[in-house]
């Protein structure tokens, strides 16, 4: 807006000198003047092409034969010296570039043939100055003067809003390292959550380990001692140390179960789904097999997650035996009321062995188009370990190559868990 708003000055200022030095606005006063407004308009529309120069430099030619157009020459020069201070910069780079592939010595006289009519204005004013005396000759002068002047301003605002475009692009830059960083700091403060959560829980698997290897061997002896000595007490008729011993029977079992339940517990927060599915998946593709697990459950009870993660192991072995397949998919799905796992190959079945998990027969006479298979000991595993949490099962062939499919029900631990509520409740009354 300043460079637009110095323009406007110089050409109001000089239709104010040539309306005094003509006695009043002619009609090639006002030519002159819509003339310069067009060039100008011109250079801001092409800038920065070098062609933006090229309407203000025919106008300057103008004024060699039309001397009221003399006064609009610092309005011309100021455009003209905006067109050379976009156009170097970038004509520059250009440049630089272009020295990779291109004789330096040709691009120089390409620039300077490109900027030479930046400077077409000198012509009308140095005409003047050399023909006329006196008064126009002076006004020549002038010109001359602040046309240069001019020239060197819009130099300068050229430069300097080229000086702000490139503070603009580093701003832009820093905002973007800035991003970048809070996003690395973000996926740093994530890992190290991960990470410490991870800690949290191998804790807890270790003091719950620690517990049923010492604590819960020791309390077992004791029960076993105490019903020895019960049975000695008995045989002998001594009942008041048969009544003592038996009391101290029923507090270790009662201590036994709370220990159990602390265990469980302990092994239950201490299990990371997502880490056993993984782990799961890596292990039984034994770097064969590419495997695209998609898990959509955060958090499932320990012995669903090791129901889960056992079958995975299960299904992807097979795949990896039995099958050609080069790739499978691992889906988890957490529902309102199940937890959903399906593992999907990409590979037919293949003769196996005896002692293989999945074997196929050969066709029997009464079903000549559809081979039985004989299920092996693995598919029978899945099954049980999924029937046992009150969950189904299912294998078989498909178009894509052989599907297990596992749904378990949530309603028995959601009971399991308002149970330990209530009874959480009656301890605590």
């Amino acid at each position: 807006m300043g460079r637009i708003a110095g323009w406007l000055v110089l050409l109001g200022l000089g239709t104010l000198c040539g309306s005094w030095y003509g006695s009043g606005v002619s009609g090639t006063l006002i030519a002159g003047l819509l003339a310069s407004v067009a060039a100008g308009a011109l250079c801001e529309w092409l800038l920065p092409s070098p062609s933006s120069i090229w309407g203000g430099a025919l106008a300057s030619l103008l004024a060699t034969f039309i001397q009221d157009w003399l006064f609009f020459l610092p309005a011309l020069a100021f455009e003209a010296g905006v067109g050379l201070g976009s156009i170097v910069p970038a004509t520059g780079s250009a440049g630089m570039k272009g020295t990779q592939t291109k004789d330096s010595g040709l691009a120089r006289p390409r620039l300077i043939l490109a900027l030479l009519p930046a400077f077409f204005w000198l012509i009308p004013a140095m005409v003047d100055l050399i023909l006329f005396t006196g008064l126009a000759q002076r006004y020549a002068l002038l010109a001359l003067l602040i046309s240069t002047l001019a020239q060197a301003g819009g130099l300068a605002c050229a430069h300097l809003a080229v000086a702000k475009g490139r503070v603009w692009q580093i701003e832009d830059t820093e905002r973007y390292r800035i991003r970048q960083l809070h996003g690395r700091i973000s996926d740093l403060d994530e890992e190290r959550a991960q990470a410490t959560r991870m800690a949290h829980l191998s804790e807890r698997t270790r003091i719950a380990r620690d517990i049923h290897d010492n604590v819960g061997h020791l309390l077992t002896r004791a029960i076993m001692q105490v019903q020895a000595g019960r049975v000695v007490a008995q045989s002998k008729g001594d009942q008041s140390t048969e009544r003592i011993l038996d009391d101290v029977g029923k507090t270790l079992n009662e201590a036994m179960t709370t220990i159990r339940r602390s265990v469980h517990d302990l092994e239950d927060e201490g299990t990371d789904f997502a880490s056993q599915m993984e782990d799961a998946s890596s292990e039984a593709s034994m770097g064969r097999l590419k495997v695209d697990l998609n898990n959509g459950i955060e958090t499932a009870p320990a012995p669903v997650c090791r129901c889960l993660a056992t079958i995975v192991r299960e299904a992807l072995t097979n795949t990896v035996r039995h099958s050609s397949a080069s790739s499978a998919q691992v889906i988890l799905r957490d529902l309102p009321a199940f937890w959903q796992m399906v593992v999907q190959d990409d590979g037919g079945i293949q003769q196996s062995q005896p002692d293989s998990g999945i074997q196929q027969s050969q066709p029997d006479s009464s079903h000549p188009k559809e081979p039985e298979l004989q299920r092996g000991m693995g598919l029978a595993d899945m099954e049980a370990r999924a029937r046992a949490l009150g969950g189904t099962a299912n294998s078989g062939p498909n178009r894509q190559g052989w599907k297990v499919f596992v749904s378990l029900p949530k309603e028995p631990w959601s009971d399991r868990s308002t149970a330990e509520h209530v009874e959480d409740k009656k301890v605590m009354a």
